[in-house]
């Protein structure tokens, strides 16, 4: 089989379908697995993959999932069946619908107020001056958009558009810190924080929702200093994830100050979060470390291929 004494390991990095590379991520990620006997190959998902071609699969760049996301996690399934997957298919699942902000709240996660509009109701009012509009699949700002409280009609046929087509609209409200100080996305990679950036807020009122992921593209990143308060919040997040933190290879803590300066969740990306190494270069290094020792503890050892 592939990785026998004498071959490198071969590890799957899921892609988006078609898309054929890790961008910035892969750059540096590539050849530090290299470096560690791992043979990183980009791959798109949905592929039918034959047993012995891959030692182990991690999802990287995916986010077209939120297209097809019941085919998405059925292939994810059929995979883990097949060979180790990161991160475990019922986290995916779970992740995949920010309905699980319900769940970390009902943990005692600080998170962004939210109200819910399911198919079949109506967004009757809002309690805030500014508020956001958004699916509950959703990537990348991908229709959503915010408001001020004189537009809530157009707010309403903006829900009206998303419950129509089956899913759960929400809205929040839009932090003032956003717009001033940005969001910070805390990075904890093998359990252990490796680095965090600072993101720039990519909506406008008055902008209409984008139908697909350009403002999630051209978001501007910056690097920001890990401090120890973001910290704790990322690990009270994390472990409050189903089935614990421990089962984690990747994950990235999206944090943002509240009105009154408190730390909330904006969202938890255990799916595809771009890693933004280009900004953390120092750490590609233990990014791949992390994902070499994944692997090798699931080919060498007894745990379980489900991830």
């Amino acid at each position: 089989m592939a990785g026998s004494v004498g071959q490198m390991l071969r590890l799957a990095l899921i892609t988006a379908v078609g898309a054929a590379d890790l961008g910035a991520d892969g750059d540096l990620l590539l050849p530090e697995l290299g470096r560690r006997g791992i043979a990183g190959i980009p791959v798109g998902w949905g592929v039918d993959f034959e047993t012995r071609a891959f030692d182990g699969a991690v999802i990287r760049s995916a986010s077209d999932y939120i297209d097809a996301p019941r085919r998405f996690l059925e292939w994810c399934r059929e995979t883990s069946s097949r060979m180790p997957l990161a991160n475990p298919v019922d986290v995916l699942a779970w992740n995949s619908d920010k309905r699980y902000l319900r769940d970390l709240e009902r943990a005692a996660v600080k998170v962004v107020p939210t109200l819910w509009v399911g198919p079949g109701e109506s967004l009757t009012g809002v309690p805030w001056d500014r508020f956001v509009v958004k699916p509950v699949i959703s990537a990348g700002a991908r229709a959503s958009a915010t408001y001020g409280r004189s537009a809530l009609p157009e707010a309403r046929r903006h829900v009206d558009a998303i419950t129509a087509g089956g899913v759960i609209a929400m809205v929040q409200p839009h932090l003032s810190s956003i717009d001033r100080e940005g969001e910070v996305g805390i990075y904890v990679i093998g359990s252990e924080v490796s680095h965090a950036i600072r993101k720039a807020g990519v909506l406008r009122s008055g902008a209409p929702p984008a139908p697909d992921l350009s403002l999630g593209w051209h978001q501007q990143a910056v690097p920001s200093p890990v401090l120890e308060e973001h910290v704790r919040f990322a690990r009270a997040v994390l472990e409050a994830v189903p089935g614990g933190p421990d089962r984690l290879l990747y994950a990235r803590v999206d944090m943002a100050r509240g009105e009154e300066g408190e730390l909330l969740l904006l969202e938890l990306e255990c799916i595809e979060p771009r890693l933004f190494l280009e900004h953390a270069p120092a750490r590609a290094g233990a990014v791949a470390g992390a994902f070499a020792a994944w692997l090798e503890g699931r080919v060498g050892g007894d745990a379980p291929r489900e991830g």
